[in-house]
């Protein structure tokens, strides 16, 4: 079976996540929690989940309260839960029946890697009890998902999903305030992680990005120019299960994997890499973590330095889902290709302790005590950082043209001609990157 030990702690404007897998066989499902309750001092997990379908913890909505199960989520903005009945679910949030709900009459629509859904924004009253700092109830922006597309994964007992990103990630933008923001603004304990530990910059303050330098598998980097790994973007995200890469790293990587694979017998079958196929070894077997090659991923923490995070194979594959096999043990693939850049999902998270620190704009990494070994280090004097990120383009050129020929059409004035491509730049770079990250720092205060 597969036994997990979560928990995550909100501070003053920072949030630790911890994910701590331990694989005893080859069963797939997770104990049950123990009890809904807020756990007590001898019991402080409040993270629950299995490799593969995410991390949820425990919500209560309403008044009376309704009791759900949420995707706990860095890589999106908006507070949902199933307003209506859906074949994967068990339970749905029954607004009418919520003597404190407030329906705001708009639509919302939030897309993912994987998935997305549709609903109609409200209102009303969130507690979530096991976690320390903000077991209060607080008012806030609930969106009740009325349609889905691959948002729930079956038998995965969650219903909803917080997203714990930055404002501008949440839908519709500039019409709600993030769950995460209010419990922030209102203020909050809690503990964290080791203080013991290593941190990068995030890049951009949207979902939480860093820039990936390198990735080596068994020691032999991975040849490709840094910048890919960054195109568009390279983002940690706990609601993502695997580790995906842009299609040139995909490739590479594979290939690699493949060439220091190449001695298994039986070989490896050819659908296993693309994530079609599982591959099954005897009970007990270590053929498998003797061969396949420990993944490194490096982050820039500064202009010529960068942590390093090395996992087992243990952590990028990933139990067969409901095998009922007792003589072999299955296994697939954790790694998969991304058409959106780098996602450094649970595969990169579980054995470790992660700080988002929103305020000081950082991501903290330390080694948790608990889950699949995973170390961590610094290099120092590497080659310039700065080659590896990738800036979007401006305004391209018809666009540009389409602005001037608007203003002469129009009969404008210069003055208003520039107030008009001012604000178009404006609005094209809502997103402002990090200006306290020496290696990609862009100063728009005088634009």
């Amino acid at each position: 079976m597969t036994h997990t030990v979560h928990q995550w702690v909100l501070g003053w404007h920072t949030l630790s996540f911890m994910a701590c897998i331990t694989i005893q066989g080859t069963a797939s499902h997770p104990p049950e929690p123990p009890d809904p309750s807020p756990p007590g001092p001898a019991h402080s997990w409040n993270l629950f989940g299995k490799p593969g379908d995410g991390y949820y913890t425990q919500v209560e909505v309403g008044t009376p309260p309704q009791k759900f199960n949420v995707l706990v989520d860095t890589g999106s903005s908006n507070f949902g839960i199933a307003g209506v009945a859906d074949e994967g679910l068990d339970s749905f949030f029954e607004s009418e029946n919520s003597s404190t709900f407030v329906d705001l009459g708009k639509e919302v629509r939030v897309i993912y890697t994987q998935g997305s859904w549709s609903g109609r924004l409200g209102q009303d009253v969130v507690c979530f009890p096991g976690v320390e700092g903000v077991a209060a109830p607080l008012m806030t922006d609930v969106a009740l998902i009325t349609s889905s597309k691959n948002f729930y994964v079956n038998n995965s007992k969650w219903q909803g999903i917080v997203g714990l990103a930055f404002p501008v990630l949440a839908q519709p933008q500039g019409a709600l305030q993030s769950w995460l923001d209010e419990v922030t603004t209102r203020g909050s304990g809690g503990g964290g992680c080791s203080p013991k530990a290593v941190s990068c910059p995030i890049r951009r303050k949207w979902f939480y990005e860093v820039v990936v330098t390198a990735l080596s598998l068994g020691g032999k980097a991975v040849n490709v120019p840094c910048v890919t790994f960054n195109t568009d973007k390279s983002i940690v995200d706990s609601g993502t299960s695997n580790l995906r890469l842009p299609s040139p790293v995909f490739k590479a990587v594979i290939a690699e994997l493949k060439l220091q694979t190449s001695d298994i017998s039986p070989p490896v079958p050819e659908e296993f890499w693309s994530g079609n196929e599982e591959v099954c070894w005897s009970q007990g077997s270590e053929e498998m973590w003797q061969t396949f090659p420990n993944l490194t991923i490096d982050l820039a923490s500064g202009n010529h330095t960068t942590i390093t995070i090395t996992i087992q194979p243990q952590s990028y594959m990933r139990p067969a889902p409901d095998t009922n096999l007792t003589s072999s043990e299955c296994w697939v693939l954790g790694i998969d290709e991304s058409h959106t850049g780098t996602v450094l999902g649970a595969v990169i998270l579980e054995g470790l302790c992660v700080t988002f620190d929103r305020t000081q704009g950082v991501i903290k990494f330390s080694e948790s005590t608990c889950g699949p070994p995973v170390t961590l280090g610094e290099i120092h004097n590497t080659a310039d950082m700065s080659l590896c990120v990738y800036t979007p383009e401006g305004i391209g050129g018809l666009t540009l043209a389409s602005y001037i020929m608007s203003g002469i059409l129009g009969l404008l004035s210069l003055p208003l001609v520039l107030a008009a491509l001012r604000w178009a730049w404006r609005a094209i770079c809502s997103v402002q990157l990090n200006s306290e990250v020496p290696f990609i720092y862009l100063d728009e205060s005088s634009t």
